[in-house]
């Protein structure tokens, strides 16, 4: 794990180093990812969310922090201030995406975060809140703060 050096004017960050194990493309900056243990189960692989991963919180690894080839190895942040999250309002547009919600793993096989509903399954449960509104069902880049620790 690397800690940024604590600063009074700077937020606390905490990532992991991993490997890019989604084979057809790069992982950007800002993408949630899961810990890979289909096909590396190696502790250091991530890969893209699978269709359901919104169900549990167990598979999440984190908000990638840099551009990550595939096959190579780069931060994936697991904690802290993050300036530009892939988020998008929750599959079935329950809960509009605006500063102050929570979010939570996909529900579907896609690189970003979703917002949590108020009721149901992750009522109460995220891995994040968000910054910034973005109340549409397609994915955006908005600060926020992750904890996927």
């Amino acid at each position: 794990m690397l800690f940024m050096k604590i600063k009074r004017t700077e937020p606390e960050k905490v990532y992991v180093v991993a490997k890019n194990s989604y084979s057809t493309a790069s992982l950007t900056n800002g993408q949630a990812v899961d810990w890979d243990y289909v096909t590396d189960a190696d502790g250091v692989s991530v890969t893209k969310p699978a269709a359901g991963a919104g169900v549990g919180f167990a598979s999440l690894a984190g908000v990638v922090a840099e551009t990550i080839a595939a096959g190579e190895y780069g931060l994936v942040q697991v904690y802290g201030h993050h300036s530009a999250i892939r988020v998008r309002t929750a599959t079935g547009g329950a809960v509009a995406g605006a500063a102050g919600v929570g979010l939570k793993p996909p529900a579907a096989a896609v690189f970003c975060l979703e917002t949590v509903e108020i009721t149901g399954t992750h009522a109460g449960i995220s891995c994040g809140v968000m910054g910034e509104a973005n109340a549409a069902w397609t994915t955006a880049a908005v600060k926020g703060f992750i904890r996927c620790l």
